[in-house]
């Protein structure tokens, strides 16, 4: 058995704003979602990172991955080899990408 308020008008009332407020705070949420969510993270592919300069933070030595160059514009940090050793503080260019290493050549 079904209770109906006796004044109907003022219940159907209460569902249409219900019916309103949620089609109105939907988008407003979402649009807040989008506003407070961590923005999409760059991407990096080899063209983008070809001819970039940066500078070395770990000493680079020929054939060996174990130095690391952070590039500048993207305030990213790599696995780097180079031809000659190179010096922490020296200023590099990425000549080319080696699967997640680049291969740098020091800057005069």
């Amino acid at each position: 058995m079904l209770i109906y308020p006796e004044n109907t008008t003022l219940f159907m009332a209460y569902y249409v704003l219900i019916v309103i407020g949620i089609i109105v705070l939907f988008p407003i949420s979402y649009l807040i979602y989008l506003y407070i969510s961590s923005p999409l993270s760059p991407t990096t592919t080899t063209t983008t990172l070809k001819g970039r300069e940066g500078f070395v933070v770990k000493k680079i030595k020929p054939e060996d991955i174990s130095g690391k160059v952070k590039v500048m514009d993207r305030n990213t940090i790599w696995s780097a080899t180079a031809e000659e050793k190179i010096e922490e503080g020296k200023k590099v260019r990425i000549k080319e990408i080696k699967g997640v290493h680049v291969k740098v050549e020091k800057l005069d």
